[in-house]
């Protein structure tokens, strides 16, 4: 699959993310940005979310439920143990059979760098080809293991 195919692919994805006072937000993306939301009102008081798994590494299919449950519970214990803000962040696939456990590691403008650097590192441990990065202008892409592939588009938030 090439990058353009797999941004498409990454683009129907949908996110679960709790804001700060524990109220649960599903994140989509959207082409029409009319429809956008602004994700701040998911991050605040955070501006960024550097969100990434541990699962399915390169995007192959060929990790066992055993071995993406390990992973996922190494990527917990790895962000637990260090000194970053993160929630629990499940994306799940367009046709919802397919959900995998994800973390959302969340950044103000001051340490913005620095957690997108932490991110990228865990991911590229993890054999992620990208990450998620949410801000206020939408959902993007950024390279891991494939360096070309970005992409951005706009999201919905909604409360459920």
């Amino acid at each position: 699959m090439d990058d353009r195919e797999l941004a498409e692919l990454y683009f129907r994805t949908t996110l679960e993310l709790r804001d700060d006072e524990g109220r649960a937000w599903r994140i989509s993306p959207t082409d029409t940005a009319g429809a956008a939301s602004d994700p701040l009102v998911v991050l605040s008081p955070f501006t960024d979310a550097y969100i990434l798994t541990a699962e399915n590494p390169e995007s192959s299919g060929t990790a066992s439920a055993h071995d993406n449950a390990r992973a996922t519970t190494e990527l917990a214990h790895l962000l637990s143990e260090s000194s970053m803000t993160y929630r629990e962040c499940p994306g799940f696939a367009w046709d919802a059979d397919h959900v995998e456990p994800g973390f959302a590691i969340l950044a103000s403008p001051s340490r913005r760098d620095e957690v997108e650097a932490f991110a990228l590192e865990l991911a590229l441990r993890f054999h992620q080809n990208a990450i998620f990065h949410l801000d206020q202008s939408g959902l993007g892409i950024i390279g891991a293991l494939r360096p070309e592939l970005t992409g951005h588009t706009p999201v919905v938030c909604e409360r459920f």
